[in-house]
């Protein structure tokens, strides 16, 4: 089977110009259900209320053998298949690795680009725990949630629940695909192309994030062409998206760059 994307979640008013919004992991093929779309219509908020958003997970039938460009590449069919030309692009935290590779290595299908809780590539720590979450996936242990839950919201304070929660989701669907994903952002550092972007970008960090930290988000906004940076200096990785002014930094950079 030829890796594709499946399915397609709209947001927002539909005579606006379109944003395609990169889901993070796990990114299920799917669109999400229940407590979790309530979850993305909080995180798509503030596209939403400039921008018809299309929100898409990870795709279907990833080789274990793609590395991030590749699976850029099938975002690319995407855009091209469904939009008449370039269009805003957003990601969170994997997902804003993916839109970043895809603004790198495909400059003409990205108008404006916008990074939240992502940077060039991964840290050693970030590495670490994705690593560890992708061979509890592998082995069908149920702890893999967990653990990636724990590391997304760093809080000693909160950690059991948070531990305790993650437990009771479900498994991922089509785990294959989402293991290929996790090694093939093992890999991904774009450091040396950031110079190829062409659209204006706004990379958004957070103070507590260990798989992308405010420096790598610094140096990312540094080496890009046309970069806006803000650190929401109290947030963890899974916090940034509930920052009071995340919504608002969004749709701000964004009506300014239509």
């Amino acid at each position: 089977m030829i890796p594709d994307i499946l399915a397609t979640a709209s947001y927002g008013r539909v005579d606006s110009p379109p944003l395609l919004f990169i889901r993070a992991l796990p990114a299920e093929v799917a669109n999400p259900r229940g407590a979790d779309l309530l979850i993305e219509r909080v995180i798509v908020r503030g596209p939403a209320r400039v921008m018809r958003v299309e929100a898409v997970g990870r795709p279907a039938y990833l080789p274990f053998s793609f590395d991030m460009a590749e699976v850029a590449e099938v975002y690319a069919r995407h855009i091209r298949r469904r939009f008449d030309g370039p269009v805003a692009v957003m990601g969170l935290s994997t997902g804003a690795s993916v839109a970043l590779q895809l603004a790198v290595d495909h400059p003409e299908l990205v108008s404006t680009l916008v990074v939240a809780a992502g940077a060039a590539r991964l840290s050693g720590r970030g590495r670490a725990v994705q690593r560890r979450y992708a061979a509890l996936l592998e082995a069908g242990d149920r702890r893999a949630t967990a653990e990636l839950a724990s590391a997304t919201m760093n809080s000693s304070h909160l950690d059991p629940v948070i531990r305790m929660v993650a437990r009771l989701a479900l498994a991922p669907e089509d785990a294959e695909s989402l293991v290929a994903l996790v090694r093939a952002e093992d890999e991904y550092d774009v450091f040396g192309r950031l110079g190829r972007v062409a659209a204006p970008t706004l990379v958004i960090s957070g103070g507590r994030d260990i798989f992308y930290p405010a420096d790598l988000g610094r140096e990312t906004a540094r080496r890009l062409p046309r970069a806006t940076h803000i650190v929401y200096r109290d947030r963890a990785h899974g916090g940034i998206p509930l920052h009071p002014h995340f919504a608002g930094d969004i749709a701000a950079f964004l009506a300014a760059h239509r």
